[in-house]
């Protein structure tokens, strides 16, 4: 388990392949332009592309969670079960709040998030990332019982299969989830 892998996926090699080429697609398409959502095929030399993969920049917006989840719930209506765009909607949810909390680099006065998703068909699986300006490292914390919030982490370990975080070439980091569908 690498060090930014928190949680501990089923099939390391295959699993593994996913979440790093969402990263380095991240670093290779670099950021599109606000409220823009495409699907694209990066160039892959390993053979583990994805079937597809879209992005969407988020605007830090009340409703920018609301915005994502209804991204995630079109981009995979016919890829995946119901269940599992629940969970990968909530997620990408968890992620992006805390992207627009504590994303932002010093200096920074908005903040506009990238949800990148990716699914491969052959290998059953999506990848989804948010990428923010910080370089500070995502910790899970112990929220106290009656907190209001604190536990986005614990809910993305509870509902994906494995997560954890890359830090991007140009600054800051993508944190990802990857759930077997």
């Amino acid at each position: 388990m690498s060090a930014e892998q928190v949680a501990e996926p089923a099939d390391p090699p295959r699993i593994e392949a996913t979440w790093q080429w969402l990263c380095r697609a991240v670093d290779h398409i670099g950021r599109p332009g606000p409220g823009i959502s495409f699907p694209l095929a990066p160039p892959s030399d390993d053979g583990h592309g994805p079937a597809r993969c879209s992005v969407l920049v988020v605007p830090p917006l009340p409703q920018s969670a609301h915005i994502a989840r209804d991204f995630i719930r079109t981009t995979l209506a016919e890829r995946a079960a119901l269940e599992h765009v629940d969970d990968i909607a909530v997620t990408v949810s968890e992620l992006l709040s805390n992207a627009l909390r504590y994303g932002r680099s010093p200096g920074e006065e908005e903040l506009q998030p990238a949800l990148w998703l990716a699914y491969w068909d052959r290998w059953s699986c999506a990848v989804c990332g948010v990428t923010d300006e910080s370089d500070q490292v995502p910790v899970p914390v112990d929220a106290e019982e009656l907190a209001e919030s604190g536990r986005g982490l614990q809910v993305v370990s509870a509902l994906s299969d494995s997560w954890g975080w890359n830090p991007r070439a140009d600054g800051g980091k993508v944190v990802w989830a990857l759930f077997r569908l």
